[in-house]
């Protein structure tokens, strides 16, 4: 059994060379690092992909849905089955007629609509690949983030324990300041993941 979160408690504790602070008091810095994860990192590890079948124009996103990343509607005439469509902001789409709005999606709220005449019959299939919620760490599931990036836990929850102690700003400021730029490295290391692919053109021979 895991217990990642019963270690990173004790850890903040021995940091802080605060023993007597209640494992609840501590959690609450962890939970206050994952909504700082949310807010700021991007990275491959939080794609996560959903398909669903409409029959309106609009559906619900996923509950753990931060950011949209690729999104696409089911057509034949494409090889992978799938063509993508592009965001419109929201003044824009609204004025758009079906036939003009078709290829578009716009997102109000935790409500994703799409562009096109809706078919409430079959239906209209799409799939979306979204930046979902880091996992929230326990001590029964890993969490990939705590897994592959343990200090970065612990910077992001010190800078909150930090602050809750008297006069140790400073302190506070040096460890949201090394959770930024580790946020930031691998934000960008994201970006060079993405781009790389488009950079190459391989040229191979078969074996044989």
């Amino acid at each position: 059994m895991t217990i990642q979160l019963t270690t990173l408690v004790g850890q903040i504790q021995e940091w802080a060379n605060r023993q007597d602070w209640s494992t609840a008091l501590a959690q609450s810095y962890v939970t206050m690092a994952e909504q700082k994860f949310n807010s700021d990192l991007r990275v491959s590890r939080m794609l996560m992909t959903a398909t669903n079948t409409v029959t309106c124009r609009c559906s619900t996103l996923p509950d753990n849905w931060l950011e949209a990343f690729l999104i696409f509607v089911a057509d034949d005439c494409m090889a992978s089955g799938w063509r993508p469509i592009r965001y419109k902001a929201n003044d824009e789409f609204f004025r758009l007629s079906d036939w003009h709005a078709y290829g578009y999606y716009t997102v109000v709220g935790r409500t994703i609509t799409f562009g096109g005449s809706p078919d409430d019959v079959e239906g209209v299939q799409y799939q979306m690949t979204y930046f979902a919620e880091v996992p929230i760490l326990n001590d029964v599931t890993d969490s990939w983030l705590y897994t592959k990036y343990p200090n970065l836990y612990l910077w992001a929850s010190l800078s909150n324990a930090a602050l809750h102690a008297i006069g140790e700003e400073q302190t506070a400021a040096n460890f949201d300041g090394l959770a930024n730029n580790l946020i930031t490295k691998l934000n960008a290391d994201f970006l060079r993941e993405r781009a790389s692919g488009s950079r190459i053109t391989r040229r191979g021979r078969s074996f044989g």
